[in-house]
């Protein structure tokens, strides 16, 4: 190679795409269902909740949501009411 060629090395990797399939999905609509929101007590995992919620029940009108906030880390803090209430429970962890 000659004085005047410049050689140009990129750390970066080519871009790998992954492909995945979603769940087989248990409910086809969540109209008519109770939906749980547990809030784990971290700041903005309630507004995040409250913002799915109002989302939710924009596009369920019949929709029930059961708000439930995890006080503690190891606690069950009444996860067995919504296990047990709720056809369906969306697991909020904010920062």
């Amino acid at each position: 190679m000659g004085k005047d060629t410049v050689i140009i090395v990129t750390p970066i990797a080519p871009r790998a795409v992954k492909r995945a399939r979603l769940a087989a999905r248990k409910y086809g609509d969540l109209n008519g269902l109770c939906i749980g929101l547990l809030d784990n007590n971290k700041p903005n995992a309630d507004r995040f909740l409250e913002f799915a919620g109002e989302l939710l029940r924009e596009r369920y009108p019949n929709l029930r949501l059961i708000p439930k906030r995890k006080m503690t880390r190891t606690g069950a803090d009444g996860l067995r009411e919504l296990a047990e209430d709720c056809d369906v429970v969306v697991n909020a962890f904010g920062d």
